[in-house]
């Protein structure tokens, strides 16, 4: 994903990257923009010595979409499947398929978390600036 925004602030080697809504962010409805949101916030790695002002390139790796969507969406329904296994196998009532569920729901989004956490900084789940397209005016 390729965006253009505004350089909002520096924060050591990120910069806060205001991006406008484009009209077709209003039909697809799979990024961070809120309903109601003209514009976002995004933290970007700074490795072009962006300036506050400046109008820049945002990029995010595709890679780091999947990956994400597989973490969040396809391994719990794999431990859903699992704890399906399990409850039919050796517990063999069906209440303990739903208590089975929730506890490895919940123990993997735990786990997530702290995914995250380390995942956060990474190339492929960052949004870097890739390009500096017009520097901003500077207050002399």
């Amino acid at each position: 994903m390729k965006e253009r925004g505004i350089v909002t602030s520096l924060d050591g080697k990120h910069a806060m990257v205001k991006v406008d809504k484009r009209d077709e962010c209003s039909k697809c409805g799979m990024c961070l923009f809120p309903k109601n949101a003209s514009s976002i916030d995004f933290r970007a790695k700074n490795k072009l010595n962006a300036q506050v002002g400046d109008l820049v390139e945002i990029e995010t790796v595709k890679d780091g979409k999947l990956l994400g969507a597989i973490l969040v969406f396809l391994i719990p329904l794999i431990l859903i499947g699992l704890s399906a296994v399990i409850t039919y196998i050796f517990i063999k009532k069906e209440i303990w398929l739903l208590i089975l569920s929730v506890i490895f729901v919940i123990l993997w989004y735990t786990i997530l978390a702290v995914i995250d956490k380390r995942l956060k900084n990474s190339i492929n789940f960052s949004p870097q600036i890739t390009a500096v397209i017009e520097k901003g005016e500077k207050d002399e």
